[in-house]
């Protein structure tokens, strides 16, 4: 490397290594944070993969705004994904995939789509999970069995897991297998998250609760928080800062992670206010976006207890304040929401209304985040159903009923 490279490089570490990521806040250099900048210098350096460019700090000219789309991707066991309108929620086109698909992600620049989908040959065992080049309409699988893909912040890299057996990595560009992280480093069932400039990837498990956090250039588990007691763990990033939240039942704890800390610290205390409390809540989700946390009980799985409860459950989504773990509003009540994702800029939701727990009355509902009031609705076909919001280059956009290519 080059006397200018490395200048501009430790320049970029220097100006913007810490800030980036959120996890640093002293002034002065700690071992940990010089630890953290050599990595995100691997990470910036590693950046241009993709496009083989000679030079990687050249990035290659990304899509002009007018040239990308955002759309709603709404994948269902049928076997179909759904692009529709963020706005109207009206359809605009779809793609025929293969049956039983379980879960939508998009790469970065909307040129792939992640659907696990059943195994093959009959599509009766769930998952195997496929890549979908949207230019070509090629499906591509990857592994099985596999959870869902988590994608990394350039689009470079996508992992999922098989299992409690190490974590499986691929290129985000060939979707060639790369180095992955064995069991003995990455022994949890976990979901996982990329932060936000990609250096680290963190992994949630359950069995026994913990949040591991892992080096992801180095491949090596850098920090281990476990959490004590019968709870189940969420987390979501929040900008640039990561929060862990446990809870059993009603009541939850929320960390604000530091990983300059060996432990984790006091959490602050959440109470989910449940108009049942002698029916269990049995899961909750969570999901982050701009200086909000929000948190929802999911329905629509095995453990709904509206199936045995005689008391009506609401439903809505809960906005959390960060700082102080107060619950600040609860937003459409009448909604009982099985998945949320919340737009860019943290001013709209988007959810999946399961109005019986058989999935028999299914709707698609888009918020406003800060009041609650429903700004779009649709019906969708009986079925289960799964959405994420994607920015596709308009050439790509699907228009009509297209058909997959696969194997």
């Amino acid at each position: 490397m080059g006397k200018g490279t490395s200048v501009a490089v430790n320049h970029l570490t220097s100006s913007i290594g810490c800030r980036s990521i959120g996890f640093c806040e002293a002034q002065q250099l700690s071992n940990a944070e010089i630890k953290f900048m050599r990595t995100f210098r691997r990470a910036i350096l590693s950046v241009g993969a993709c496009s083989g460019l000679l030079f990687p700090l050249v990035f290659s000219p990304p899509q002009h705004p007018k040239d990308m789309q955002t759309v709603l991707l709404a994948a269902h066991r049928a076997g179909r994904v759904e692009v529709l309108d963020p706005a109207t929620l009206a359809p605009l086109g779809s793609i025929n995939v293969l049956p039983l698909a379980d879960g939508i992600r998009s790469s970065p620049d909307g040129s792939f789509l992640y659907v696990r989908e059943g195994i093959p040959p009959d599509f009766k065992g769930c998952c195997a999970l496929y890549a979908l080049n949207l230019e070509t309409r090629k499906m591509t699988r990857l592994v099985e069995p596999s959870r869902a893909a988590t994608v990394s912040p350039n689009g470079n890299h996508v992992v999922t897991q098989r299992g409690n057996m190490g974590i499986e990595v691929f290129n985000g560009c060939t979707l060639e297998r790369e180095p992955r992280i064995p069991r003995s480093i990455a022994p949890g069932f976990y979901s996982l998250s990329f932060s936000p400039n990609g250096s680290f990837l963190l992994g949630i498990t359950n069995s026994p609760p913990s949040l591991d956090m892992f080096d992801f250039a180095s491949r090596q588990l850098v920090r281990s928080y476990p959490v004590s007691g019968d709870v189940a763990l969420l987390g979501a990033w929040l900008r640039d800062d990561f929060y862990l939240y446990a809870y059993q039942g009603a009541d939850g704890q929320l960390w604000k992670v530091n990983p300059q800390n060996a432990t984790l610290g006091l959490p602050l205390k959440v109470s989910f206010p449940d108009a049942a409390p002698e029916c269990a809540i049995h899961e909750e989700e969570m999901v982050g976006v701009g200086n909000r946390i929000f948190l929802y009980e999911a329905f629509g799985d095995k453990g709904d207890r509206r199936s045995g409860c005689k008391r009506p459950i609401p439903g809505g989504v809960l906005s959390i304040g960060p700082e102080t773990g107060k619950v600040i509003r609860r937003l459409a009540d009448g909604v009982h929401f099985n998945w949320v994702v919340p737009s860019p800029d943290g001013k709209e939701l988007y959810g999946i209304d399961v109005t019986n727990p058989n999935w028999d009355s299914v709707g698609l509902v888009r918020l406003d985040a800060e009041t609650g009031n429903v700004l779009a609705k649709t019906q969708l076909t009986p079925d289960v159903w799964f959405i994420d919001l994607a920015s596709l280059p308009r050439k790509l956009v699907p228009h009509g009923e297209l058909e997959a290519v696969h194997d």
